[in-house]
């Protein structure tokens, strides 16, 4: 019973294996197809050389590229188109093969975008796939190849959609599947000023740089005297100093300069600012002038109207020095520079009938006030004003005059008053004189008062003169004991009173520092 069961159990897992391999076999054969838009093959057979017209249409915008003598955009009053962009995208459609083919019904191809410009459903809001067909010289569609989705690989970042692997795309005019190519087609877009050539004039070694605006402020000139020297200011006014820095870029602004458009033909001047430019003339080492007429700002660009003119020396000149055999090595090469500035300024001179808009950043660099090429001033240190009186807004004030030298100070000196020593009633004591305190090298010697005529008396110790800067007070001896207190003095017209008399130290001790006296009283002034 065991192994019915176990036989039973494997024919079953095999049936379903078996079914399994069929189903995927089917789904295969669905996705992959041989011959025309089979994995490996060409999407479109594509006669490369019999192309004379390329329209790419989208929901919003349309573009045609037409041969003739030359390629041009139609939408650009015929304006000379970029031959190397529209080669590009023929190669890649000619070479276009197929990653992946998929068989979709009608009603699903509005969700890879697979829907020509113009026949999506009433009511869906599926954004509509880009047409490119291409078209001989009668008319005749060659190919129409509709871009759909592009396919993106997954990222491990949930917030990023992944990055454009390749598109779907689909043959128009057949029963081609929808086929998964490597190229996303990412810069053929219906946008005719992404097909224009961009080629443009090329100012090279600058002579002389005059702008003439509406204003005083836009008019200045600069000159150099050759390719390498510094550029000078023509017609300085006043302390004028032109500051090298700021002109320093001026020589290239217009090497290699780059226009986002060009102006329909039929715009008027009012609309651009042209009926009121500026204009910025440019000339040359090589004697080429360039006249441009700058209009209003617009969108991040101006428009420019141009004029070229050149005057060339068809002749040159041998040198002093010059020897025989260097004659025609020099003579050869002057005419291959000939030659190549009058190719240059044929070329240039197909420019002068359309306005462009240039970027902004190239004529900005330019399109300058007198003062932004100067150097600048610094401005006067404000004059301090009186302490207490804040002063009124927009006032301004004369320079302060110098303060006055101030006089020269006198001499500080001392002035000991009249001092009176009462008078002894008996022998005289000698009194130890008080040590006498430095003095400063720097103060001046007090000068004693004279001293009336008395009888002998001990010396007086010296007067010690106040610090310097402290101010003048009459010295006064510090004796070793305490001084009785010092009087009133008398008024002026009251004599003075008799000083008390000391008491005498006995003779036959040794002498001892005895009490100082009080001074006398100042008499009055006569």
């Amino acid at each position: 019973m065991k192994g019915k069961q176990l036989l039973l159990l494997l024919l079953l897992v095999g049936g379903l294996g078996y079914a399994g391999w069929l189903s995927f076999q089917g789904n295969r054969a669905s996705w992959s197809q041989s011959g025309p838009g089979g994995v490996g093959e060409k999407v479109v057979m594509l006669p490369i050389n019999d192309v004379a017209h390329v329209q790419i249409k989208t929901a919003t915008d349309e573009l045609n590229l037409i041969k003739g003598d030359d390629w041009t955009v139609k939408e650009r009053a015929d304006y000379p188109a970029n031959f190397e962009q529209i080669s590009e995208l023929l190669r890649k459609v000619w070479d276009l093969k197929t990653v992946q083919s998929l068989k979709v019904g009608p009603s699903q191809l509005g969700r890879m975008e697979l829907v020509q410009p113009g026949q999506g459903e009433p009511g869906k809001s599926e954004p509509a796939g880009t047409l490119i067909e291409l078209k001989d010289k009668a008319g005749k569609s060659l190919v129409s190849l509709l871009l759909g989705k592009k396919h993106l690989r997954k990222s491990d970042d949930a917030g990023d959609p992944g990055m454009a692997t390749g598109r779907y795309v689909l043959p128009l005019g057949g029963k081609a599947n929808v086929s998964l190519v490597s190229e996303t087609f990412d810069s053929y877009e219906a946008k005719p000023e992404r097909w224009l050539r961009k080629d443009f004039i090329k100012v090279e070694n600058v002579k002389a740089l005059t702008l003439q605006g509406a204003s005083e402020a836009m008019r200045w000139s600069l000159t150099r005297e050759s390719a390498t020297a510094e550029w000078k200011l023509a017609e300085v006014k006043g302390e004028e100093k032109l500051d090298a820095s700021k002109v320093s870029n001026f020589a290239s602004a217009f090497a290699t300069p780059s226009f986002k458009d060009v102006v329909a033909p039929g715009s008027k001047p009012e609309e651009t600012g042209l009926d009121k430019p500026s204009t910025l003339k440019i000339e040359t080492f090589d004697g080429f002038t360039y006249v441009l007429e700058i209009g209003k700002l617009k969108d991040e660009a101006y428009p420019v109207k141009l004029a070229v003119s050149a005057t060339l020396n068809k002749e040159r000149t041998p040198g002093k020095d010059e020897k025989p055999e260097d004659k025609t090595k020099l003579d050869d090469e002057f005419k291959a520079s000939l030659k190549k500035l009058e190719d240059k300024l044929a070329a240039e001179k197909k420019f002068e009938s359309r306005t462009y808009l240039l970027e902004k950043f190239t004529v900005d660099s330019v399109l300058k006030d007198r003062t932004a090429l100067l150097v600048e001033k610094k401005p006067d240190e404000p004059t301090p004003a009186t302490p207490g009186i804040p002063p009124a807004p927009g006032a301004s004030f004369p320079p302060a005059a110098p303060a006055p030298a101030a006089p020269p100070r006198a001499p500080i000196t001392v002035t000991t008053p009249p001092v009176s020593i009462p008078a002894a009633v008996s022998e005289p004591v000698a009194v130890p004189a008080a040590p006498a305190r430095p003095m400063p090298e720097s103060a001046p010697k007090p000068q004693a008062a004279p001293v009336p005529p008395v009888p002998p008396v001990p010396p007086v110790p010296p007067v010690v003169p106040p610090a310097p800067g402290a101010a003048a007070s009459p010295a006064v001896p510090t004796p070793p004991a305490p001084a009785p207190a010092t009087p009133p003095a008398a008024p002026a017209d009251k004599p003075p009173s008799p000083p008390p008399t000391p008491a005498p130290a006995p003779a036959e001790k040794a002498p001892a520092p005895a009490p100082a006296p009080a001074p006398e009283a100042p008499k009055p002034n006569p």
